[in-house]
């Protein structure tokens, strides 16, 4: 035997608590959409508007991550097109997008199967864009997921490229009767901050998707945790105790998949042969950990410093981080963190303190201090350690990105 074959042997589940844990991966779709019945009637409504022939210019689809905004809507619109040949039906994920030219080159590609090249910009995308969109059926429905992580850059900004979709010239010139439907984890006339021109050439169609409650998630994971777990594996009153958590923090089925997946680990790691409450506790604070560190990397480099910022004063006694901060020690904090060329104004980073309590990230609150007046306080909502502890990788993965050690 090689020091191979004693690795994966060592590392080799032995009575795991699991049967199938694939069906704890939340990028697994469910074979059935489960406790959205009235989001989905809402999404169908919409689309038989071509009986009628209408669809609205947009759709709004916006809510909290993880309550089935994207596999609902994606299932419901494909079903629709399989049965109505006028319907055509695509999908664009933009997460990775950090340019409007990034954004139009995705739907490009999507829609054709070719690549624009940069020396072509934001004009030759479209183009090609509706040039594609002329071959299509009479009605086209265009999903962008993710919508809200589309920035304003040096040359254009979201209202600039929503207008061109809604009512471009080669659009028009086409008579193509596209139907875009925004998908975003907020309220997307707030997150991009359209202009009037684009506003008033939305619809006012929108569906919400509000977090999971107790019963809306027992119903979904009832039978994926049946199929997931061995039997007896993950007792009755570990699940309901570990839904009713979930429900109460979140309300994110992505979320309570991973937590259920980390418990079962752990189980394993201890050589349990069921799942625990106390599994299922140092599973909350993992799964919490994980999923906010995602969040804190897919932030924009300015809101990344400034959370960075507000989570790097430490107690010159004891060493510790320091919470809450006042306004004034994230100016200093933010100054010597950030490279003097990459710095933004007060007023910017008042903005992103905005931003960043929209997201949940930060609680702020003014503090009366007598004499010296009243005084901002700002306060991460989760372990400001998570920020350092993601803090080179984000550096990694933000090219022309510096930050003072």
């Amino acid at each position: 035997m090689t020091d191979y074959d004693d690795l994966f042997a060592e590392t080799a589940p032995d009575g795991s608590v699991f049967a199938d844990k694939q069906a704890l991966d939340p990028l697994q779709p469910p074979e059935t959409i489960r406790g959205r019945d009235e989001h989905q009637r809402q999404l169908a409504g919409m689309l038989n508007g071509v009986t009628e022939g209408y669809l609205p210019p947009t759709v709004t689809i916006h809510g909290p991550p993880g309550t089935g905004k994207t596999v609902t809507t994606r299932r419901v619109c494909q079903e629709f097109a399989a049965r109505h040949d006028s319907v055509a039906v695509e999908y664009v994920n933009l997460k990775e997008c950090r340019s409007i030219f990034s954004a139009a080159r995705e739907i490009h590609l999507e829609l054709t199967g070719e690549t624009v090249g940069a020396y072509e910009g934001v004009d030759g995308a479209f183009t090609g864009i509706w040039e594609a969109l002329a071959e299509y059926p009479a009605w086209t429905v265009l999903i962008l997921d993710e919508i809200d992580q589309i920035k304003q850059d040096a040359n254009y900004d979201p209202s600039d490229f929503l207008y061109r979709l809604l009512r471009g010239e080669g659009k028009l010139k086409r008579d193509i009767q596209l139907s875009a439907w925004l998908i975003s984890n907020e309220l997307v006339e707030v997150d991009l901050r359209l202009d009037s021109r684009v506003e008033s050439a939305m619809s006012d169609e929108a569906v919400f998707f509000g977090p999971y409650g107790y019963a809306e998630l027992l119903t979904i994971l009832s039978p994926r945790l049946e199929r997931a777990f061995s039997k007896g594996a993950c007792p009755e009153d570990v699940v309901k105790k570990g839904i009713s958590r979930a429900a109460h923090h979140w309300g994110d089925i992505r979320k309570t998949l991973t937590l259920f997946r980390h418990a079962g680990e752990l189980a394993n790691e201890r050589g349990l042969d069921a799942v625990t409450v106390e599994c299922l506790t140092e599973s909350m604070e993992l799964t919490e950990k994980d999923t906010t560190s995602e969040k804190l990397l897919s932030l924009p480099a300015q809101h990344f410093l400034v959370l960075l910022a507000a989570a790097s004063l430490r107690d010159q006694r004891t060493g510790e981080l320091a919470q809450p901060v006042t306004s004034g020690q994230l100016h200093d904090t933010y100054t010597q963190i950030a490279s003097t060329d990459t710095q933004v104004g007060e007023r910017a980073r008042r903005e992103i303190l905005t931003d960043l309590e929209t997201m949940g990230l930060i609680n702020t609150w003014m503090d009366s201090r007598g004499s010296e007046g009243r005084v901002k306080q700002i306060e991460t909502t989760f372990d400001p350690e998570w920020v350092s502890d993601v803090h080179e990788q984000f550096i990694e993965e933000t090219p022309g990105l510096n930050t003072e050690p």
